[in-house]
């Protein structure tokens, strides 16, 4: 959603052209900054992060519940990060925002214009509607690929307000989980091509649940919201060695972890995850033609803590090749970012990379 005031009915979305883009994320627990720079199409440098911690009670399930702290944390954020990129892309929330793709024919008789507003007559008015929509691929007998996503213009206009008074002016807003698949797409074009074409199962983990996306050719086939993430590590931290949440989120990240972390913590909750994957494959082969059979699952966000075998285990349990990966780390880090905390923190920097990749 690039117009935030006005609907766009622009036939491709236009792109802010920048060198350097600065990707904004906030979840339930934290607010999320990466700061890229493009050296070339594949080549990315982080200049900056930051990962500013957000009590509870001020995002709660994608909704802003305290605007004014919220406001306030961004302002902490910005002043800790030290940037003056205007370039800037934020993310709303999948939960607030609808995500399609259409198909059309070179025959078609109605204009782009005509079928996305017929998309969106189920809505009372537009006047309550921000919407954006682009062609995103043509093939060879003409037929069209479009992305449409819209949002309430409520939801937008307090995520704008907040950023506004923090004295922050996006120039982009993408959805979450677009940025997810754009952090996807990066790092198959960079580290594994041959992957490009073929279907993928990806699964992002994040603080309440996981993400789980099936695409291919960059295009989303099927979507799903598991409902597990780190928060139940946490919790399961906190039951096993009487710790309070912050001391839970400190060991959850600390290099060096007690003797029987494996299998008191880590074990039963990469089983618990695993029974989820094949729950969101089952779902996804009841409706899915072989064509689109899944050849790689891709675990985003997970890489630091005590997988040791994971893939191995859903690899044997789904029979199918799994990778853990964490898509900031394709960017060469700049000289005063620490490698070691780079590390740690890169499993809560998925989303705001793609977003600042979608601004390059």
């Amino acid at each position: 959603m690039n117009n935030f005031k006005i609907n766009s009915k622009n036939k491709k979305v236009a792109t802010t052209s920048s060198r350097q883009c600065l990707g904004i994320s906030i979840t339930d627990k934290s607010i999320n900054m990466v700061l890229l720079n493009a050296r070339s199409l594949n080549q990315f440098r982080l200049e900056k992060y930051v990962v500013v911690p957000l009590p509870k009670n001020i995002i709660g399930n994608g909704n802003i519940e305290n605007h004014d702290e919220l406001v306030a944390h961004l302002q902490q954020a910005k002043q800790k990060l030290q940037s003056n990129c205007r370039n800037i892309t934020v993310a709303i929330s999948q939960k607030q925002a609808s995500i399609r793709f259409l198909s059309r024919t070179e025959d078609t008789e109605y204009t782009e214009e005509e079928q996305i507003m017929a998309e969106l007559s189920q809505y009372d008015s537009l006047d309550n509607v921000s919407y954006d929509y682009q062609n995103i691929s043509t093939n060879d007998q003409g037929g069209e690929n479009l992305l449409l996503v819209n949002s309430k213009r409520d939801d937008v206009d307090m995520l704008m307000d907040a950023y506004t008074e923090a004295g922050i002016t996006p120039t982009q807003m993408d959805v979450d989980l677009l940025a997810v698949i754009n952090s996807a797409i990066t790092w198959i074009n960079i580290r594994q091509p041959d992957l490009a074409n073929k279907c993928i199962a990806v699964f992002n983990i994040d603080y309440r649940e996981t993400q789980a996306i099936i695409m291919r050719h960059g295009k989303l086939l099927y979507k799903q919201e598991i409902n597990l993430g780190y928060d139940h590590l946490i919790q399961s931290l906190r039951r096993n060695y009487q710790l309070t949440e912050e001391e839970a989120w400190d060991m959850l990240y600390s290099p060096s972890k007690p003797e029987n972390y494996n299998s008191a913590v880590a074990q039963p909750f990469q089983q618990q995850f695993i029974q989820e994957i094949q729950r969101v494959l089952q779902f996804y082969f009841t409706s899915a033609s072989q064509e689109n059979e899944i050849e790689e699952i891709l675990i985003f966000s997970y890489g630091n803590n005590g997988s040791n075998g994971f893939t191995d285990s859903i690899s044997q349990q789904t029979r199918i090749p799994a990778q853990q990966i964490n898509p900031i780390l394709l960017a060469q880090p700049g000289d005063s970012i620490e490698q070691a905390k780079l590390q740690l923190d890169s499993s809560l920097l998925t989303v705001a990379f793609g977003l600042a990749v979608r601004g390059l």
